[in-house]
């Protein structure tokens, strides 16, 4: 058994981030999960690497959007095989999200949902710190950046990303959730290059309106994972390629003016990266 990343590809025409992890010693970690739509799919995965009952060391959600975390609510608003030994999120308050979203959003009632669940399941949830490391098998998880209290009020839940990287058989991955400009701009003066060199990186909300290019250039990755469906790689809404008001494209001319060479996109399918991964 080789240590591998799974990268779920959307089970519906909305945007997710939904990755698992099972080490060479056959333990699973879970990062985000996705939307209401993607949890059966996920828990059929964790159900196929891990068995009947599966055992999930770690589970940790990047920020409080629904196509982040709305699968594992799904998950357990039914009964459910799963064994979890601990969740681990950083979310700020309901209030400052919802007095501080753009006008007419409802995102905030992800929190609010998220804040039952935890009324709900003590013994499961856990808040996120700065510096925390987490051993899963052979695989570590260094927790890197989570937000530094209610200073943000702009693009207020993706700039409340946490950031984490994991170290696996030689090789560095760097999640940055839906991380933004500003919090990327933080993450930049309060965390260490060295911190954030990685192999592969997550690419920020989806691979458009996320960090700037100087983060990209700081993180030096040599591939990328884009969580994004056709329409919003192609930038489209039905019009043409590029002609939709995102920022898909552009940042692909940013990879490739940094040189990067291989890029894993859920446009394509689910993708397996089985560590160490060969990068030439």
């Amino acid at each position: 058994m080789k240590t591998t990343l799974y990268m779920l590809q959307e089970q519906s025409p909305i945007q997710m981030m939904s990755y698992v992890l099972r080490t060479k010693e056959g333990r699973l970690a879970v990062i985000d999960g996705g939307n209401k739509e993607d949890g059966a799919h996920l828990l059929d995965t964790l159900i196929r690497l891990g068995g009947p009952e599966p055992e999930v060391d770690l589970w940790l959600l990047t920020h409080p959007h629904s196509d982040h975390v709305n699968a594992l609510l799904e998950i357990y608003s039914r009964p459910n095989p799963l064994k979890v030994k601990g969740i681990y999120s950083h979310f700020l308050s309901y209030e400052f999200y919802r007095d501080n979203d753009y006008p007419g959003c409802t995102d905030a009632r992800t929190t609010k949902e998220f804040n039952q669940f935890e009324r709900e399941h003590p013994e499961l949830c856990f808040t996120l710190r700065k510096g925390q490391r987490f051993e899963i098998g052979s695989a570590v998880i260094h927790v890197l950046h989570v937000p530094e209290g209610e200073k943000l009020p702009m693009n207020v839940i993706n700039n409340s990303s946490c950031v984490f990287r994991l170290d696996a058989e030689g090789q560095r991955i760097l999640f940055l959730g839906d991380l933004g400009e500003e919090a990327g701009d933080r993450v930049l003066e309060t965390v260490p290059r060295e911190e954030l060199r990685a192999d592969f990186v997550q690419m920020a909300h989806h691979g458009q309106f996320g960090v700037k290019k100087s983060f990209y250039e700081a993180a030096a990755p040599r591939a990328c994972l884009w969580n994004t469906p056709q329409w919003l790689w192609d930038n489209t809404q039905g019009e043409g390629y590029n002609t939709g008001p995102w920022k898909t494209v552009e940042v692909q001319g940013w990879m490739a003016e940094l040189g990067v060479r291989h890029h894993f996109v859920t446009k394509d399918g689910e993708q397996v990266l089985e560590l160490p991964c060969k990068l030439d």
